[in-house]
């Protein structure tokens, strides 16, 4: 996968696609999958905004029982499935512990045994997609306090606690990684892709968007995108974008943001998630008495989120605030006093924002909506030539996606073609049993690493493994890991640069390894870091310093919101 923005230039494509999250990549690798000539553009680095800013979970939908929304259910356990079967390298299965309190209706045990039964049919004959059994999504079952207790102590201090039910979901090591391998995926079927590509402005004849104007933020210079067709899938961004052009609305006008934190801390519990009830209040029909907040095992520390703040700021200036930790600490901390949270504990911390629709903007309620938009802005606006593709989780991206290029197919007067996103493996995806496929390569390469280096590479590379592999033998050292306490070997940040587009320090850090996002890695591990990358890319010594402060600068908290 390269940076080619030449051929941005020297191309008139079907479409151009704005937005390097989740859901632009997943319009491009299935625009592309059906014979679309496509270009995509991201202002900053693929997938590092909203799409980055979760739980990494991609949800099976039970939130959506609580508004009675059904098919929403059945929509993001479907979607979840998915997952399972076209990128099965990237996901794990995670057991989710939902604690019952004894002498409360809704947060009973028969309350919650009976929405895990709805749920269980709303999701039955999913498990039959995965040929894989090891990647089928297993059932929960109840447990009673003392079994509880057993298995996660530090849930003693939940007042009322007699038992908890089990809820398996499923989790990615690194949604960055997963967002990028639908982009190399669209780019092995000729999609023109290019991150740090701003986009400035849309072209206009007459009635009609024929592509947009952009700003190379890594070489400098201005340069045009032809296009016959604009997909707008920003994300947040979309809205402001929209706005130059003036009567390009949507089905459902944003309100307004909330930001979400989320905080990487010292692990709290190595095998369950735990799913507790908050003080926070939460929009719905049915609810279980309080917005949840999530402990999930990751990488060897505890994910934890999320909070719900309105958000009122510069979208390009979304911060966490030192406030958003000691506010969040202290509701973690009422939920489980035993564990003693501090801002000592907290290795790297981290929001994202999602927009709203709600004409009331709350300060203590969840309003977050599972809706996504497919906006043919001939029909909402009479401008011809572009679509909105607001998107609403990252579960659900793919469904989307369907959706919009079902549309821009009929606006290209191309021949309806199938879809292919939902069973035909990405790039990076492997077929058969992973188990088994895991075990082939530690054998494999036995000799070269130890087991967990292996599937280490595994989880990021998939079925890429051998070409990656093959690259670190070339070079003495790449094989050696760049401190002790991570998982990245040294190899791997030439790799990034050579084969998937890191053109900066976060690049690598942040998104490509995922080095620094379990805490900061320390200074020398920046340093040999970026003596690799200076190496391949010609960066002079000086550079170091302007690197160094933008990768720094995600581990400060603000004082306050700009």
């Amino acid at each position: 996968m390269k940076r080619d923005c030449l051929a941005l230039q020297t191309t008139v494509f079907d479409a151009v696609i704005i937005g390097g999250g989740i859901t632009g990549a997943c319009v491009a690798y299935d625009a592309a999958l059906r014979g679309l000539r496509v270009a995509l553009v991201e202002k900053g680095d693929f997938g590092m905004s909203t799409s980055s800013a979760s739980s990494k979970l991609l949800h099976g939908g039970i939130r959506y029982l609580q508004k009675l929304q059904l098919c929403k259910v059945r929509e993001s356990a479907r979607e979840r499935t998915f997952f399972q079967v076209i990128a099965p390298h990237a996901t794990t299965t995670v057991p989710f512990l939902i604690p019952t309190i004894s002498g409360s209706l809704m947060k009973g045990k028969a309350a919650l045994i009976a929405g895990m039964t709805m749920y269980r049919l709303l999701c039955s004959g999913l498990n039959s997609l995965i040929r894989d059994q090891g990647k089928r999504i297993p059932a929960g079952r109840f447990f009673s306090r003392q079994q509880v207790l057993g298995l996660v102590p530090a849930l003693q201090t939940i007042d009322g606690l007699d038992g908890a039910h089990t809820l398996f979901e499923v989790h990615m090591n690194n949604s960055e990684r997963v967002t990028l391998a639908f982009l190399k995926t669209a780019a092995a079927n000729r999609a023109v892709i290019a991150n740090h590509v701003r986009m400035l402005s849309f072209v206009q004849e007459e009635n009609r968007i024929a592509g947009i104007v952009c700003r190379d933020e890594l070489n400098g210079g201005e340069f045009t995108i032809h296009a016959h067709l604009v997909i707008n899938a920003a994300g947040p961004f979309l809205p402001s974008i929209n706005t130059l052009l003036p009567r390009a609305r949507l089905h459902k006008d944003t309100t307004g943001f909330s930001k979400g934190v989320h905080l990487v801390t010292r692990q709290i519990e190595g095998t369950y998630a735990l799913a507790l009830s908050s003080g926070k209040k939460t929009e719905g029909l049915v609810t279980r008495g309080g917005r949840h907040i999530f402990i999930i095992p990751w990488r060897g520390r505890s994910l934890i989120g999320t909070t719900n703040v309105p958000f009122n700021g510069s979208l390009d200036e979304v911060r966490v605030t030192r406030r958003d930790v000691t506010d969040f600490l202290q509701d973690i901390n009422a939920i489980l006093p035993g564990v003693s949270l501090s801002e000592a504990d907290v290795h790297y911390a981290f929001a994202g924002l999602y927009p709203l629709i709600s004409d009331e903007i709350k300060t203590d309620t969840y309003q977050g909506t599972g809706e996504y938009q497919v906006v043919d802005h001939a029909e909402q606006g009479h401008m011809e030539g572009i679509l909105s593709v607001l998107g609403a989780k990252y579960t659900t991206a793919r469904a989307i996606a369907e959706q919009a290029v079902d549309v821009a197919l009929k606006k290209l007067h191309r021949n309806p073609v199938r879809c292919q996103t939902a069973y035909r493996p990405l790039v990076e995806g492997v077929g058969g049993k992973m188990a088994s496929f895991i075990q082939t390569k530690q054998r494999q390469y036995g000799h070269l690493l130890p087991p967990a280096a292996i599937a280490h590479l595994i989880a990021s590379y998939g079925s890429e493994i051998d070409r990656v592999m093959e690259f670190l033998q070339r070079v003495p050292g790449y094989l050696e890991p760049l401190t002790d306490n991570r998982e990245t070997l040294t190899g791997e940040v030439a790799w990034a640069v050579a084969q998937e587009m890191a053109g900066t320090l976060e690049d690598v850090v942040f998104a490509r390894t995922g080095l620094g996002t379990i805490g900061h890695p320390g200074e020398a591990v920046l340093q040999k870091v970026f003596a690799v990358m200076a190496t391949l890319l010609k960066w002079p010594d000086r550079r170091y310093a302007t690197e160094r402060e933008r990768v720094e600068q995600r581990y400060r908290f603000l004082d306050e919101q700009p």
